[in-house]
Parts: C-alpha cells; sequence; structure tokens
C-alpha cells in the first residue's frame, strides 16, 4: 500500500510551471486537517457565540455540519478559545452512552473520555491552572471544539433536560485561525489524491492524540472521510466501498449485511449507517431510518446482527439507500479488544 500512495503522491507533486515553494500537494495534505477545523469553526461561529453549546437533536439528511455523521447521537459543539486563559467544562450524569472528545485545529483529540468524573480543564502549555480537581487536557493550538455524543434510545426530551448542565466555562479568547492558501489546481489535485485513498487507508491510523501520532497522509484522509473521527480506543471504524467480492456498492443493488459477534463492551453499541457517495451525508428515504443500531436492530442467535440495504429498506433490519449510490461506516463503540469489523460480510443478492 506504501507504494501506492507514494505513486500517487508523485503523480501530482510532480508538476509543471512555476509555483510557490508550499503550493505543492504535500503541504496541501498537511495543512489539510487545520483548514478543515477552521472552515467548521468558522460557519459555526456565524451563528453561535464562541464558548457557548449548540446540539443536534436527531441528524438528518439535511444536516451538513460534519460529513458522516452518525444519525442515532445528540451531537454537541462548543468552539472556543484558550488564548487567554484556561476553560473548564463541566458535564451532568447520564446513564447511556456519552462521550467527551476534545479537538484542536490540527484535528488531534488529546481527550476522548466517556463518563468524565469530574471536570474538564482545558489549557495550553505555560498557563496558569486555577486549583480545583480537574481532568487536565493540554492544547496544541489556542482554538479547539468541545464535542460531546449522548446516544438517543428514544429519550430525546431527557437528553434536552440534561442539556443545561453541559456547561463550558471561559473559552472567549481570540478565534482567529490562520490558513495557508493554494491554487485551484492544486486543491483539485489534493482532493483526487484524499478520494483515490479512501480505501487504502486503515481506519485505525487515520486519527491521533498528538501531532505526530498519525501520518499526515492517514490523517488528512480520515478528515476527508468523517471529520471529527477519534482515535482508536473509545470507537473502531470499517469505511465499506465495496461488497465482499470487491465490487463497489451501487443504490441499485441490494446487499445483506452480516457483522462480527460481539463488537462491543457493557456501555457500547455499534451502529451501521450508510451515506451517499455524492455528499457524503445521510440519504432521505420514506421509512426516515438511517442507521442501524444495537437499540433498533435485532440481534442473531450467535450474538452477529444482519442487516438488509436495499432501495427501500425492506428486509431483515433493513436500512435503505433510495437508490443512491452509497458507501457505509460500520462503528463499534466501547469496542472490545479484539473486534474486527473488516470481518463485515458484505454479500450482494
Amino acid at each position: 500500500m506504501k507504494k501506492i500512495i507514494i505513486l500517487l503522491m508523485s503523480m501530482f507533486v510532480i508538476g509543471t510551471g512555476t509555483v510557490s515553494a508550499l503550493d505543492t500537494v504535500e503541504e496541501y495534505l498537511k495543512e489539510y486537517p487545520n483548514q478543515e477545523q477552521a472552515k467548521m469553526m468558522n460557519k459555526w461561529l456565524e451563528k453561535n457565540e464562541k464558548g457557548t453549546f449548540w446540539f443536534t437533536g436527531y441528524v438528518t439528511p439535511t444536516d451538513n455540519t460534519v460529513i458522516s455523521p452518525q444519525a442515532n447521537v445528540d451531537y454537541g459543539y462548543s468552539w472556543f478559545s484558550v488564548s487567554d486563559g484556561p476553560a473548564i467544562f463541566k458535564t451532568p450524569k447520564y446513564d447511556k452512552f456519552f462521550s467527551v472528545a476534545i479537538f484542536d485545529m490540527r484535528h488531534n483529540t488529546p481527550l476522548v473520555i466517556r463518563h468524565p468524573d469530574k471536570p474538564i480543564l482545558i489549557i495550553r502549555p505555560g498557563q496558569k491552572a486555577p486549583k480545583g480537581d480537574f481532568i487536565v487536557v493540554e492544547l496544541e493550538t489556542d482554538q479547539g471544539l468541545v464535542f460531546t455524543r449522548m446516544l438517543i434510545d428514544d429519550n430525546l426530551d431527557e437528553i434536552k433536560k440534561l442539556r443545561k448542565d453541559i456547561v463550558l466555562e471561559g473559552g472567549k479568547g481570540d478565534m482567529t485561525r490562520n490558513v495557508q492558501k493554494f491554487s485551484a489546481r492544486i486543491e483539485k489535485q489534493g482532493l483526487t489524491v484524499l478520494n483515490a485513498l479512501t480505501p487504502l487507508v486503515a481506519p485505525d491510523d487515520m486519527f491521533s492524540h498528538t501531532t505526530g501520532e498519525s501520518g499526515f497522509i492517514s490523517l488528512a484522509t480520515g478528515v476527508n472521510i468523517g471529520q471529527l473521527g477519534t482515535p482508536t480506543g473509545t470507537v473502531r471504524y470499517n469505511v465499506a466501498t465495496k461488497d465482499s467480492n470487491g465490487e463497489f456498492l451501487s443504490g441499485k443493488n441490494s446487499y445483506v449485511i452480516t457483522t462480527p459477534a460481539n463488537m462491543y463492551k457493557e456501555g457500547g453499541y455499534f451502529s451501521v449507517t450508510a451515506y451517499s457517495t455524492k455528499t457524503k451525508l445521510l440519504i432521505p428515504n420514506t421509512k426516515k431510518i438511517y442507521a442501524r443500531t444495537s437499540d433498533n436492530a435485532e440481534t442473531n442467535k450467535d450474538g452477529t446482527y444482519t442487516i438488509s440495504v436495499n432501495p427501500n429498506g425492506d428486509g431483515v433490519n433493513g436500512l435503505s439507500t433510495s437508490g443512491e449510490d452509497f458507501y457505509l461506516v460500520i462503528r463499534a463503540y466501547v469496542p472490545t479488544d479484539d473486534v474486527d469489523l473488516f470481518q463485515t460480510k458484505i454479500e450482494k443478492q
């Protein structure tokens, strides 16, 4: 695979004409996570105040905040800046899956935690910490994102009541984030490389806690597939673009998916979600079922799950594609140690 990646890079890095030394595909891929984080942050700031929270409720096909979102999770977003001092994040208790991820502008995730048992202190190196008992997170950039996930199990009213206890104190510093500019030619070539790498880069290698933990190509590919994805440990991914025979998934066809058994530990869950290859968003369908999860799918006696994916969403644990070409993301939150989501069978009928 490494040879294929080098070949793809060389096809575009070696260009013709005189360009800036930084206007290359390699530099574009290195900058891509920062570019996408800044884009999302600035869009969010158009309607929200820094250091405050915005929640999604049920995610639908019209939600385009992030690509490849989950449908059964109430996401909470708070973009912030600790340029003028630390911030403190406080959370309520919730008896279903609840996680907090802290991202910096390079798409590092220095903290991913379920059910925090104390306030989280977000601080830059060298800043004076307040007194108290905290979970301490050192950020590599002034700006960043507090990102919460609360699993919805027909209990959105309960979740709405808990939102008032999700509070960020501070985080209202300077939100300016510089982004490197590239020529249209380099941007087009860079995105071509990222799209070509999607089936080649292992999901476990895509996301990192600190700069350098993941290679820049793997990280950029991960952000391109699913921005705000988190490192292995909290969640395992399988991004499937082909069936078990190696043929690309087609919205015209019907498939039966069989997951591995015992994918997650107590307190976790799994989901299988179909996304449009054109938009990378959920696919509209008349049944308004956008994912099959451990909460809305019947399990088999051996602990596996059977998911029927076809244009109409018919069959056992049906999931509709509405005839659109699609890809699948299989997720296991709080995964078992030996789970291998690439053992998922995707069989064309």
